[in-house]
């Protein structure tokens, strides 16, 4: 599988945490993934054949060639991918989409719409414009045009973006009151904003960080033992991370194994 991926220029880091591409060829042949809960937000333009994906117990269906994936907060997709596959990911800050459209993201969560249903008529342009770039550095650049026309219209960077942007790269292990006391809000207005803006709770938001980064701890080092992993990221105990597993994989961590040590999801 050919991947590729890069950051924003420095006057998009506030909205997009990264650019990816992932590509590969496989005939015949299927394979199958499922997502566990995830905090990120995604937006995906298929430039060749979408994969089809099993929402909870229903039939795989094909995936619109333009779609959003909301934060996920249990096991809910099963992906599965045959044929040609190229897509290009845009993979957003926490509150990159409220920012950029003014979606209240809780209506995301749990959700994968088509992007014209987010983004509206303008999906019709971005999709066009990287469908017409004929690498991925180019769609790139055509992307960050895009999104900084977008942004004209829209207000400044906010404290909340600062908060979750800041659970992020410490992992979700940051102290919730510090993050309150510093956003000059009351509590509840700190928890009301950071909802619409993220889609999440600050706790949930922080526990979906935390075991998506344990998930790709163990990707990357399956030999690794959990133990060392659920205590580098700071959970109580190993029955803390077992309960952490049943919510949000639905199943314990010795069964994190096969299907669940992929590289095509973007994240991290």
């Amino acid at each position: 599988m050919d991947i590729k991926r890069t950051l924003p220029g420095s006057q998009l880091r506030g909205v997009v945490r990264a650019f990816e591409e992932r590509r590969v060829e496989l005939g015949r042949a299927v394979l199958a993934w499922p997502v566990a809960a995830r905090p990120h937000q995604i937006l995906n333009i298929h430039l060749a054949e979408p994969y089809r994906v099993r929402i909870d117990d229903g039939q795989a269906k094909p995936t619109p060639d333009m779609s959003v994936i909301g934060p996920q907060t249990y096991r809910r997709a099963h992906v599965f991918l045959s044929g040609s596959i190229h897509v290009f990911n845009i993979l957003f800050q926490p509150t990159g989409l409220n920012r950029l459209v003014g979606i209240n993201m809780t209506s995301l969560v749990n959700q994968d719409p088509a992007a014209s249903d987010v983004l509206g008529r303008s999906a019709t342009v971005l999709g066009d414009v990287v469908r017409m770039a004929p690498d991925f550095d180019l769609r790139v650049a055509a992307v960050e045009r895009w999104i900084e026309a977008k942004l004209e219209s829209r207000g400044p960077d906010c404290t909340i973006g600062l908060a979750s942007r800041r659970m992020i790269a410490v992992q979700g292990r940051a102290r919730i009151e510090r993050l309150v006391a510093r956003s000059g809000f009351s509590t509840s207005q700190f928890q009301r904003r950071f909802a619409a803006q993220v889609g999440m709770t600050p706790k949930l938001f922080a526990r979906t960080i935390r075991f998506d980064r344990a998930l790709v701890a163990h990707r990357d080092a399956p030999d690794r033992p959990w133990t060392e992993i659920v205590h580098e990221l700071g959970y109580f105990d190993q029955a803390h991370f077992i309960r952490e597993c049943h919510v949000f994989a639905g199943l314990p961590p010795g069964r994190l194994v096969g299907d669940w040590e992929n590289i095509f999801f973007p994240g991290g």
